[in-house]
């Protein structure tokens, strides 16, 4: 009786774990709102939006989101390249961060760019800076220290200018080398700011 009982159990368990198994098959990944393909990004229209407001999309129609948002915005912006360990990368208004290292050289970087592209030549609205370096134990750093003492020591040149089109053709080219995935990307809104790789 105790011999089958054990196996009654084993058997419920192993019918157990296959109905799992199953449903976890039949599970399908996120679709982009836009285009019905598979989806590994959210798009917000503004950081830290509920998730009610955050709409999927594949890289494709971000892309495309992102050059609209980019290519209209009428102020100037410090772009950090995206990285791979930060789930969010999103635009912050430089006034939301006045008590932060990160804004004031923002705007200090902003005020002396240079007002060409360095890739096409059209006007420069952007300040384009890699991110070698940077990780979600180390991003507050950033905020804290700002990029003089954190992205430009840890190995990354100076920030180029660049045109909202080159901008997002360095954006896309970085998620798709890097095979990035993020849970929010906002592109830049009405006034100065930054895009930068962030964790909230």
């Amino acid at each position: 009786m105790h011999t089958g009982l054990v196996a009654g159990l084993g058997a419920v368990i192993i019918g157990a774990v296959l109905v799992i198994a199953s449903i976890g098959r039949r599970r399908r990944p996120s679709s982009c709102v836009n285009c019905g393909a598979p989806s590994a990004f959210g798009y917000s229209m503004q950081a830290e939006s509920a998730m009610k407001d955050i709409t999927r999309v594949c890289l494709s129609c971000l892309e495309m989101k992102l050059a609209k948002d980019y290519e209209q915005f009428p102020a100037h912006a410090l772009v950090v390249e995206p990285a791979g360990t930060l789930p969010c990368y999103v635009f912050q208004p430089i006034s939301r961060w006045k008590d932060c290292k990160l804004a004031d050289e923002a705007q200090a970087l902003l005020a002396k760019m240079e007002i060409s592209c360095r890739h096409c030549g059209a006007r420069a609205n952007f300040l384009w800076l890699t991110s070698t370096g940077l990780r979600d134990d180390n991003a507050e750093k950033v905020f804290a220290e700002g990029v003089s003492e954190t992205l430009l020591r840890w190995g990354n040149p100076a920030p180029d200018p660049v045109c909202g089109k080159c901008c997002v053709n360095l954006i896309s080219t970085s998620i798709r080398s890097r095979h990035l995935t993020f849970i929010e990307v906002c592109g830049p809104r009405s006034e100065d700011g930054f895009v930068v790789p962030m964790g909230y």
